[in-house]
């Protein structure tokens, strides 16, 4: 099936998603269309809120309902007899507007694959994973970022980290197994109730080493402490927004909330000019893309019939959000922790 002479249809886009797969998951083409984004799929997987487009909002349509679970009125009280009351479960819904766009584009030009051992289909596919990588790995740059804008003071000043305003100094002599302790104690000092830990290359190595090291007798009670948080490491994007700092986030569950927005339908609609439709990313599960298609005339081509050009666009049109339920003041459910003495 080709894309020349300017056919598109439901049963060639399918191949092109078809072959799209066969490149995000081939081995040895997927080192070169591997997105870096383990720290977005790390805020992605303790995501709690719910997201619901609201439509013809003083003639928006970027507008969403982002909603989170309020449970900070629930307290005790004294016994009474014959009586069952309390506060109510509540939800937080603030809308919001999405106001983060990003797009990538290529185009293919039918005249360079007629005497090709590669087809058009072939490089339209890799265009679209190529694309939907440069989004999701700026993306997570963005959700590094994020981490930095909405940080908020932890409440346990004694121990092994120095607060200093809204960050925490640990000394690098105390990145091992035991600082998980420190960990524990500071989830509960600030009542995060299911943290996980996010970091870029402090403590990798720590862990990947205790991990292979369990079955050695004496030494279980690495992997242990390790286990008593859920742990992330993005190597690419933490390090790199921070350096030079080595920062690791405590960022508790529901803290986080990613909202995005498409156009445009799965199915395949053609307008005067171009052609739309939406398809999922293959690096940001449950994210999708909206997709624009023209096709136009190879004024170059000295063959007949003249070959097509075919332009792709992909956007994403999103935003990232803060849970507003923040039971005591500058507890945002986000802590973060610098390897050094915070000394100049």
């Amino acid at each position: 099936m080709s894309i020349t002479g300017g056919v598109f249809s439901e049963t060639v886009l399918k191949n092109i998603q078809i072959r799209a797969d066969e490149i995000a998951f081939d081995e040895i083409l997927k080192q070169d269309f591997t997105a870096n984004v383990d720290v977005l799929k790390a805020l992605m997987d303790v995501q709690t809120a719910r997201i619901e487009p609201v439509l013809n909002r003083n003639g928006k349509d970027n507008i969403v309902e982002v909603t989170w679970m309020n449970a900070c009125d629930i307290d005790d009280q004294s016994c009474t007899a014959c009586n069952i009351s309390g506060n109510e479960l509540s939800t937080n819904m603030e809308e919001k507007e999405l106001t983060m766009c990003r797009e990538s584009a290529f185009y293919v030009n039918d005249t360079t694959f007629r005497n090709n051992f590669h087809d058009g289909e072939e490089a339209t596919a890799k265009g679209f994973v190529a694309a939907d990588k440069a989004i999701s790995e700026y993306l997570a740059i963005q959700s590094v970022n994020w981490l930095n804008a909405v940080k908020g003071v932890n409440a346990v000043a004694a121990g092994k980290g120095t607060v200093v305003g809204n960050d925490t100094y640990v000394p690098p002599a105390y990145w091992n197994s035991a600082l998980m302790a420190y960990f524990a104690r500071v989830a509960k000092g600030n009542k995060l109730a299911n943290p996980v830990l996010v970091s870029g290359n402090q403590l990798y190595e720590q862990v990947w080493n205790a991990a292979m090291e369990k079955a050695q007798a004496g030494d279980e009670a690495e992997i242990l402490k390790f286990g008593a948080f859920k742990m992330y490491f993005d190597l690419f994007n933490i390090d790199a927004v921070n350096t030079p700092d080595l920062i690791t986030y405590l960022v508790n569950r529901g803290a986080f909330a990613l909202a995005h927005r498409t156009r445009f339908t799965p199915a395949v609609v053609t307008y005067q000019d171009r052609k739309v439709w939406s398809m999922p990313s293959k690096f940001l599960p449950g994210i999708n893309l909206d997709v624009e298609y023209v096709n136009d005339c190879d004024s170059n081509s000295t063959t007949y019939p003249a070959g097509q050009i075919h332009y792709f666009k992909l956007t994403f049109n999103g935003g990232m959000f803060l849970n507003p339920i923040g039971c005591e003041e500058d507890r945002t459910g986000v802590l973060t922790f610098i390897c050094g003495t915070g000394e100049d």
